[in-house]
């Protein structure tokens, strides 16, 4: 029995559950996929998966050894790519881990690009505000914007700077005053968010005198998306306060106006994480080089308060206001 090759016959047949399509993408034989399986499943003494004519399921120790076959096989592929010296040409699998709310204006055009830089690696996004075991669950590297303990024993490179922006669409303002002051969203419609992990609806944070001041919002409307939130406030719901990464492109398109921005409030930056006790992999590295260089490391403030200067004054602004990324800017200029 070639326990490697069961274990890669194994993972597959989980990732595309069935035995078919897993063996076009090992380019074997159903049959093969089948009894290496089979033996798999005889080797350990347990059912890993349960088939039927119609479905098959992973079983709760299927699901386990998964996560173990992921891990270790991706330990392997570190050892060879460290003795190989591969790190100057990625390849494989890449599981990267990323929240649900996210700054798709960013990520996703420079995502394209990654992939046509390397073209040798399978990328596999993994969405999810849970916090993520990197190594128990086979992920690479993970995208956060929460504050990374220092003990986490976690490596957090810095991709972006974040604020919480307090915003309204224009028309909810012109039909219910503009807030002033931070006592003044008494009086609105606030749009709150619910952590998906603790239930707990979060409080809105700002900057009052140099010291945080936590406001606890109110309305008639929570969600567990800040993405929602956005969409919701463009529809003149309400006020909502989000990661200005998240607004920035409704606010520069003056579908979305700032607010309070004198009381802004910091919030978690935007960072990379991977295992600080793993070897570092030319697909981790190289992901982690070029989203450094995508994402703004001053963050979305800037470009906000500039609008916001350019209202202010009633200057037209230019059009196009929303900036491309690095990598999308090079390939639009090579067109």
């Amino acid at each position: 029995m070639d326990r490697l090759f069961c274990m890669k016959v194994f993972v597959r047949v989980v990732e595309h559950g069935a035995f078919v399509r897993a063996a076009d993408d090992l380019g074997v034989s159903r049959a093969t996929v089948t009894e290496a399986v089979a033996q798999l499943e005889r080797h350990l003494g347990v059912r890993l998966i349960n088939r039927t004519t119609r479905r098959l399921s992973v079983t709760d120790e299927g699901q386990t050894h998964y996560a173990n076959c992921v891990r270790l096989l991706g330990d392997i592929d570190e050892a060879e790519d460290a003795l190989s010296g591969s790190r100057r040409t990625p390849h494989g699998r890449l599981r990267v881990s990323v929240p649900q709310s996210f700054i798709s204006s960013v990520f996703y055009p420079g995502l394209v690009c990654f992939m046509r830089l390397y073209p040798k690696l399978e990328v596999e996004i993994v969405f999810t505000d849970r916090a993520v075991n990197l190594v128990e669950e086979g992920v690479d590297c993970a995208i956060r914007g929460v504050e990374i303990p220092a003990d986490s024993g976690l490596v957090a490179i810095e991709l972006a700077q974040t604020r919480w922006l307090t915003c309204a669409a224009p028309g909810y303002l012109a039909a219910h005053g503009t807030p002033v002051a931070i006592d003044d969203l008494r009086r609105h419609n606030c749009i709150r968010f619910i952590s998906p992990s603790t239930g707990r609806v979060r409080d809105w944070q700002f900057n009052a005198g140099g010291a945080v001041r936590k406001f606890e919002p109110a309305g008639n409307l929570r969600l567990t998306s800040f993405d929602a939130a956005v969409e919701v406030a463009l529809s003149g719901a309400g006020v909502a306060q989000v990661p200005d990464g998240l607004a920035c492109g409704p606010v520069l398109e003056g579908r979305l106006q700032p607010l309070l921005t004198d009381y802004a409030a910091t919030a978690p930056p935007l960072v990379l994480v991977y295992p600080g006790n793993r070897y570092l992999t030319a697909k981790v590295r190289v992901f982690k080089e070029f989203f450094a260089k995508e994402f703004p490391r001053d963050g979305w403030w800037p470009q906000i308060m500039a609008s916001e200067a350019l209202e202010v004054s009633g200057k037209p602004d230019l059009p196009g206001t929303t900036a491309l990324t690095p990598a999308v800017a090079a390939e639009a200029a090579a067109r």
